[in-house]
């Protein structure tokens, strides 16, 4: 393909909260599953943040660097399975912030997980076919507003946001091959009318991955029979990582070395970010590649679906590689905060719908 990434951006809550502060008030699961699934810390919301808030500070970013007039994106996608409406577009309150044209084909992509991966694919295909010149994509998520306390879950929902300028011409990443493999399967879904997300699966063991392997095998065997590659063939990946047993899994099914996979697992620092986790891996290996190397992407959606592809960077990564606001950064400028701040902060405490005062 010709068509690839021009920037990138990325956004995380400053607020953070420590996995066994939360295991303090509830004590749900054996104390050596922190250090067994990589759980540390996760990402706690402030009153303000929201996927909007955390789409618009990514994207900022990313047509910051990216050297192109506003006025030129063609497109802006959305993927997101935390939308803060239930009909309304989310992706065009985020067109008004970042003031693009109304003439922008705005769009929200909801496909759990892997929302942002496959909005990066759709997008790669208007302009590969020449539809349009160049596309704003945000993966962007917040579950934690959406976990319920008490659910083990909450050790790890965090929110995120990551967004991409695609292009042609001036890349730092050449997008290549993609395979895709989904079936009704449901893990993790939340229904009409409901806050909060349910588990149709385990958080560990073998029913932890209950979707996750039925998927991710069978998109990667694919990907690997078309394309000719083999896990030799890549540099880095950046895989599904909800929690640390996950990219072990991944990374064993499908044959990956460990110093492909594991420096790039970012679990025990903020979490899992939904739609944002892979790209976030993606934005952190990006942050550090170097000219040549070819990246494998598996992200996975539950309900479910898995989508493989691949980018190999160009020597523009080396000339246009961000000094502030990398990943790194991002995750060690953090606030900590006790289970109270966090239940206010996340908006979990219950209070009267028609309180005059905050007050009394």
């Amino acid at each position: 393909m010709e068509t690839g990434i021009i920037s990138y951006g990325v956004a995380v809550p400053r607020h953070r909260i420590e996995a066994r502060v939360i295991w303090e008030t509830w004590k749900n699961m054996a104390e050596q599953f922190f250090d067994l699934l990589s759980i540390g810390e996760r990402g706690v919301l402030g009153p303000e943040e929201d996927t909007i808030t955390l789409a618009v500070a990514a994207a900022k970013q990313a047509l910051s660097r990216a050297g192109i007039s506003k006025d030129s994106i063609g497109a802006l996608f959305l993927g997101s399975c935390t939308s803060p409406y239930s009909m309304k577009s989310a992706a065009t309150v985020i067109q008004d912030a970042l003031g693009l044209p109304a003439a922008v084909l705005t769009t929200d992509i909801q496909c759990a997980e892997k929302s942002g991966s496959t909005a990066l694919l759709l997008a790669t295909a208007l302009i590969e076919s020449g539809q349009l010149d160049y596309a704003l994509v945000i993966a962007a998520d917040t579950l934690n507003r959406h976990t319920m306390p008490g659910m083990v879950l909450e050790y790890v929902a965090s929110a995120g946001a990551v967004a991409f300028v695609l292009g042609k011409g001036e890349v730092i990443a050449h997008l290549e091959r993609w395979t895709t493999h989904s079936w009704d399967q449901n893990d993790y879904f939340r229904l009409e009318g409901e806050r909060f997300i349910q588990p149709g699966a385990g958080f560990y063991g073998w029913v932890a991955n209950w979707g996750l392997l039925d998927h991710v095998i069978p998109a990667t065997q694919a990907f690997f029979a078309q394309t000719g590659f083999t896990p030799a063939d890549f540099a880095k990946f950046a895989v599904p990582q909800k929690t640390g047993l996950r990219p072990l899994m991944v990374m064993g099914k499908a044959g990956l070395d460990m110093m492909q996979v594991l420096p790039f697992v970012l679990t025990a620092q903020i979490g899992d970010c939904g739609a944002a986790s892979v790209p976030l891996a993606l934005a952190h290996i990006l942050d550090w590649a170097d000219a040549g190397e070819r990246i494998g992407v598996i992200d996975y959606g539950s309900g479910a679906g898995c989508d493989t592809w691949s980018l190999v960077t160009t020597p523009l990564l080396e000339e246009r590689r961000p000094t502030e606001g990398t990943v790194m950064a991002q995750l060690d400028d953090k606030i900590l905060v006790d289970y109270a701040t966090m239940l206010k902060y996340e908006h979990k405490m219950l209070r009267s719908a028609n309180a005059l005062s905050n007050f009394y």
